[in-house]
């Protein structure tokens, strides 16, 4: 063996590195060693923070090049102690085998053993399997002590944007800071106007908070700013923090219903206002949707075919008057209104007949498990059954609750709200094309596909619109307006069939995006139908 030898200190955290002598200490005791033993020492490594959990440490690899390159031989690395060259367990003694091959020991200063013998590699490999073992001890008890802060309301880990952590009275605490009261007028603005991501984006850059969307989508969906923690180690759970809530409950819930609703197949897009129709129009010979552009010089917009090589292109005011021509087919004349009250009303009762019967199986079934669960809480009230077997059964009946609670909202439908529904529907079916005329681009987009849930197509032979889904409301009025049209020349049915003139196969009822955001009884009814 020769004499050359290299040195390897390290601590695990950077407080570490900075407050104590760990470092010191370990190099001193090493030089010592190799002093003694009469090592040539050639070089140092590490002296620094590196977790020894894994072996992809910056100091680690480096020492392992350097042993590998050096052009004289290295015998010896010196450490202080085995878990202070790793605690990767099964990997360090892969990695000691390898360093065996090419002549190079690892010597422990607290924890001699002669690795040239059998015995000697066995006690070095026990070494650094017990010493994988205490990390893994370590980071159970450290978790375990994490989860139950976290049960009690305490964030651990980085404050989010908005918040500073303090100290009162020797315990952590988070305070709001400047940030976070521009974040709090986020939230606002979401709730109460509904403003889009890039629309706040916008205004918090201009108050001097800069972010991306992806951030201000997380932070609009994190309970944290509501005075809740949700975090991994909870499985789920959401507990009530002991910081500062930036906003109410309510408010947060508000914002993320805003967030729910504005989830449309349509992109409001800059540069846009002149073309309303853009991708909501279709080619009717290809089906791709329209571009839109405009020719400055003229102060035009156009629409086009986004296919290579098809030449349909159109002005994009002859495409707007004939899509308000288009929607007189939808147009339900004023003296129609009154009569079709009673008619639609009862329609749509009929209609939604399954979806009250699956509501009521599944109340009954809520009601069943409620029953079991009060059963198996008496059960143990009486010592009847043992902790675990109330806690399986207590679980399991939990589940199922949830799915059935998750499936009542699929199939929730209140009639309360038909009246005012129909109500308004029909006053904007009345004034449709007026009320595309003079919204502007976000809510025509908004008619168009409340109207249109799939989009247009333009066919560019006959100059005129096609649609393959209408929603199912509208529908209903075209063929009844048509119904009552022929009535009133003469044309009477001793019987007027409603469910005839409603098409139904191959038609889903689509969510009806209000131009009101008063008018909850119209989204809420047309949501659930």
């Amino acid at each position: 063996r020769g004499v050359n030898a290299v040195i390897y200190t390290r601590v695990s955290t950077k407080e570490q590195a900075e407050t104590n002598l760990s470092l010191e200490t370990q190099k001193k005791y090493c030089e010592q060693h190799a002093l003694k033993q009469g090592y040539n020492v050639i070089e140092y490594f590490g002296g620094t923070y590196e977790s020894a959990k894994t072996d992809e440490r910056k100091e680690f690899k480096r020492m392992l090049t350097f042993l590998k390159r050096s052009k004289q031989k290295i015998s010896y690395i010196v450490v202080y102690s085995v878990d202070r060259f790793s605690r990767s367990g099964a990997n360090a003694i892969y990695i000691s085998s390898e360093l065996k091959k090419e002549g190079i020991s690892i010597f422990s200063v607290t924890q001699p053993s002669d690795t040239s013998t059998s015995s000697g590699s066995l006690q070095q490999n026990i070494q650094f399997i017990f010493s994988q073992y205490d990390n893994d001890l370590r980071r159970e008890k450290c978790m375990a002590g994490m989860k139950e802060k976290l049960m009690q309301g305490y964030w651990l880990t980085v404050a989010p944007m908005g918040y500073d952590r303090i100290t009162r009275n020797k315990e952590y605490g988070m305070v709001v800071n400047e940030k976070g009261k521009l974040i709090k007028k986020a939230f606002y603005w979401k709730a109460n106007n509904g403003l889009s991501n890039q629309e706040i984006l916008g205004k918090l850059e201009v108050l001097g908070l800069k972010m991306n969307k992806q951030k201000i989508s997380k932070i609009f969906r994190n309970p944290f700013y509501c005075g809740m923690i949700a975090h991994n180690f909870l499985e789920g759970k959401v507990v009530e923090g002991k910081h500062e809530p930036m906003i109410t409950k309510e408010l947060f819930l508000k914002a993320n219903g805003v967030l729910q609703k504005n989830n449309q197949k349509y992109k409001q897009e800059k540069n846009n206002e002149g073309l309303p129709l853009k991708r909501f129009v279709k080619c009717g010979e290809c089906g791709t949707s329209f571009a839109g552009y405009v020719v400055k010089k003229k102060g035009l917009y156009y629409y086009k075919c986004n296919r290579k090589g098809c030449k349909c292109n159109r002005n994009a005011n002859e495409l707007h008057n004939l899509f308000k021509s288009f929607l007189n087919n939808y147009t339900i004349a004023p003296e129609y209104i009154e009569p079709l009250k009673d008619v639609l009303s009862e329609t749509f009762e009929e209609m939604n007949q399954d979806n009250l019967e699956n509501q009521k199986l599944l109340e009954e079934r809520i009601k069943a498990i409620d029953d079991k669960i009060e059963k198996t809480e008496e059960s143990r009230v009486l010592q009847a059954i043992t902790k675990d077997l109330y806690d399986k059964f207590i679980e399991k009946y939990r589940k199922e609750k949830g799915k059935i609670l998750e499936e009542m909202q699929q199939v929730d439908f209140n009639l309360s709200n038909l009246g005012s529904y129909i109500s308004y529907a029909l006053h904007l079916s009345s004034n449709l094309q007026k009320a595309w005329e003079l919204s502007d681009n976000k809510d025509r987009e908004r008619i168009q596909y409340m109207l249109f849930p799939e989009g247009i197509y333009y066919d560019r032979k006959n100059d005129n619109y096609r649609t393959e889904r209408v929603n199912i409301f509208f529908d209903a009025i075209e063929c009844i307006s048509l119904e009552l049209g022929e009535n009133k020349k003469g044309q009477t049915n001793d019987e007027f069939d409603l469910s005839l003139c409603v098409r139904m196969e191959g038609l889903e009822p689509a969510c009806l995006t209000t131009l009101d955001p008063k008018s909850s009884a119209a989204t809420n009814y047309a949501t659930s139908a």
